[in-house]
């Protein structure tokens, strides 16, 4: 009677043990789940922002400070002027840092994305070292905020440049194809 009891003690501990791997297991991988369903926002935002005219924005903005720079002579300052050629040569100048930004957040989310795949077959199949499951999930948390921290950046540089290019990139524009037309040249 003794060894029945002994042996449903045993077995009795073991399904408590099991069951308890199950419910941490099963929040593991809701927690991983949510995870994506964050990574997924992250990417819809950027390929929403994305700029897809960046190449063409980069050649006519060129043009365009290119054309003022050799064309317009001046006997006096013109401060006004001055502070939109500042502005929209800083405006250019944030063309490549919005391509690189953009493609840095597209190869990290990309990555991202396979190694939650990877550790939810981990944690799914049991493999791996499974006391740092918690470690691992709070890591891939963590990275994916700084995704989000990067992307909150992008956002806030894009919408400063296409507002200032939006403000002066006309003006300017045609001041330059003016500058051409009293040179007597013609836009290419």
């Amino acid at each position: 009677m003794f060894l029945k009891l002994s042996y449903s003690l045993i077995a009795s501990c073991c399904v408590l043990l099991f069951s308890c791997a199950d419910l941490k297991k099963d929040e593991q991988l809701t927690r991983i789940s949510k995870l994506e369903k964050t990574l997924a926002t992250i990417e819809h935002e950027r390929v929403k922002n994305q700029i897809d005219t960046l190449t063409a924005l980069k050649i006519s903005t060129n043009a365009v400070e290119i054309r003022i720079k050799t064309y317009l002579v001046l006997d006096t300052i013109d401060l006004v002027l001055g502070k939109k050629m500042d502005a929209y040569k800083i405006m250019r100048r944030n063309f490549k840092p919005l391509g690189k930004q953009n493609s840095q957040l597209k190869s990290a989310i990309r990555e991202e994305r396979k190694t939650l795949k990877d550790l939810r077959v981990d944690i799914e199949n049991g493999s791996g070292s499974r006391d740092k499951y918690e470690s691992y999930i709070l890591f891939e948390k963590n990275k994916i905020n700084q995704l989000k921290v990067l992307l909150e950046e992008h956002l806030r540089l894009k919408e400063e440049t296409i507002h200032t290019y939006h403000a002066l990139h006309d003006e300017l524009n045609q001041l330059s194809l003016a500058l051409l037309r009293k040179n007597n040249l013609s836009h290419p």
